[in-house]
């Protein structure tokens, strides 16, 4: 249980210690100033920014070791050296004389914590984890500063600006009190009707709502872009395909409407009609719709056709492009799709239409091209290689499927024209993946002990 009490203190021209003079005491001496505090820093070394600020006047510099009385007259005191024996000295002299104290990265020897605080304005919003995890804390912050970054610190200036003619109109309390939340509520609704993002499933508007076709990237969750993000934070409703990773949609409000589309070669999916169909209707009930599509709506995504179905019965869409497989997958094993001398020229052809002889891809106009990145096309892999060759590609040139690419189960098969196909199992050929094809194969063993970029990369767990 957290029992801390939560204030905010008014800290302007008041006496504040920082003992230590590294980055971290910079972090507690850049927090101290935008509070106007009066800061002394007692250290033997600090840093060049901290010199600057003592030279500047803007700080109080002790250039020696940490003192006993250093703490008297104080009213907060930060520890922020990694001197143990400092640090038990400034909480054991701060604790004497009831001076609130923290220590950094010391849960345990602090009599407060800092918190992870959003800023816009007069508006600030602070969040504890109880000492447990700051980072968690940081996290947090950044997805209510999402909520909040538009409307509410302009709304809170308003506010402010009428809050004494709501007193003066008013002797009572309960009468001011019941005034202002009115002005509020009403001042939220316009909010909401502007279709600023917050909480917008709260109140519905009689207007047509929106749709936002967003590429959620290759696979990896992190691999979303920033605004993409933000979107499936503000969603009301959210059509998803059988490739997007399904751990983005633990950042949809609990009220959000998830709606699975499949999209997804030899499985079921609903039709692309039905698709559009859901869109619209949704889109019309005045809700904020994120069309989730992986890798990128416009890149053998339908994302043009879902865009024109839309216009064309005057629902506003935007499109928030993401990563695409076909570079986003060679880059994270890290293969270059262009390389000096080696490839100067890509394309990216979909293999979903090997069998269709009205779309049939023109092979002899490709097998000149350096690299051939092919998207849907493991099934029909054999007959790619087979048009391929035929419109004289050498049978040895390098060629490698990478199936679930940046995923967990990620895989990679390598081989040449002439035998990569022979190298795709049954089971394997049902698995997602892209085909690359090319010289610029040869560079995954450029680290020199036969193994990939990717695989002799260390994870750093980051906590």
């Amino acid at each position: 249980m957290n029992t801390l009490y939560p204030m905010f203190l008014k800290l302007a021209g008041s006496p504040v210690l920082v003992v230590g003079g590294g980055n971290v005491a910079e972090q507690k001496v850049k927090g101290l100033l935008a509070s106007h505090a009066s800061i002394t820093v007692v250290a033997p070394k600090v840093t060049t920014l901290l010199s600057s600020f003592a030279e500047a006047g803007t700080i109080r510099l002790r250039h020696r070791r940490y003192q006993s009385e250093d703490v008297d007259g104080q009213i907060l005191v930060f520890g922020a050296t990694d001197d143990p024996a400092v640090q038990e000295e400034v909480f054991r002299d701060a604790g004497q004389r009831n001076i609130p104290v923290n220590i950094a990265d010391v849960p345990d020897r602090c009599t407060f914590y800092l918190s992870s605080v959003f800023e816009k304005g007069d508006l600030k919003v602070a969040v504890s984890t109880n000492g447990k995890s700051p980072t968690l804390g940081k996290t947090i912050r950044d997805r209510i500063g999402e909520l909040l970054e538009s409307g509410y610190p302009e709304l809170l200036e308003f506010l402010g600006g009428i809050r004494w003619e709501v007193h003066s109109r008013h002797a009572e309390y309960e009468e001011r009190k019941r005034d202002f939340e009115l002005i509020v509520q009403n001042s939220l609704k316009k909010l909401y009707d502007k279709e600023f993002p917050f909480f917008p499933q709260t109140v519905k508007t009689d207007h047509p709502g929106k749709v936002y076709l967003v590429g959620a990237g290759p696979g990896d969750p992190d691999l979303i872009t920033v605004k993409g993000l933000r979107l499936l934070h503000r969603a009301d409703v959210v059509l998803y395909d059988a490739l997007i990773n399904l751990d983005l949609l633990d950042h949809l409000s609990l009220t959000a409407e998830r709606i699975f589309a499949g999209k997804r070669g030899g499985c079921h999916s609903a039709s692309q009609e039905e698709i559009n169909r859901i869109l619209i209707d949704r889109a019309n009930q005045g809700n904020v719709v994120v069309r989730l599509k992986g890798g990128d709506p416009f890149v053998f995504g339908r994302g043009g056709e879902e865009l024109e179905a839309l216009r064309d019965v005057g629902i506003e869409v935007e499109v928030v492009p993401g990563i695409t497989s076909g570079t986003g997958v060679p880059a994270s094993i890290g293969l270059p799709l262009t390389y000096r001398h080696v490839s100067s020229s890509v394309v990216f052809v979909t293999g979903h239409e090997c069998g269709d002889k009205e779309r049939s891809v023109d092979w002899n106009s490709i097998a000149g091209i350096d690299t051939i990145v092919v998207y849907m096309g493991i099934r029909s892999i054999g007959t790619i290689a087979t048009s391929l060759r035929n419109a004289g590609k050498s049978p040895d040139t390098p060629a490698a499927v990478v199936f679930s690419g940046t995923w967990p189960e990620e895989s990679i098969i390598e081989g040449t024209l002439g035998s990569i196909a022979e190298r795709i199992s049954d089971r394997e050929s049902g698995r997602p993946g892209i085909i690359l094809i090319g010289e610029v194969v040869r560079l995954l063993h450029r680290q020199g002990d036969g193994r990939t970029v990717k695989e002799t990369q260390a994870v750093e767990d980051v906590w």
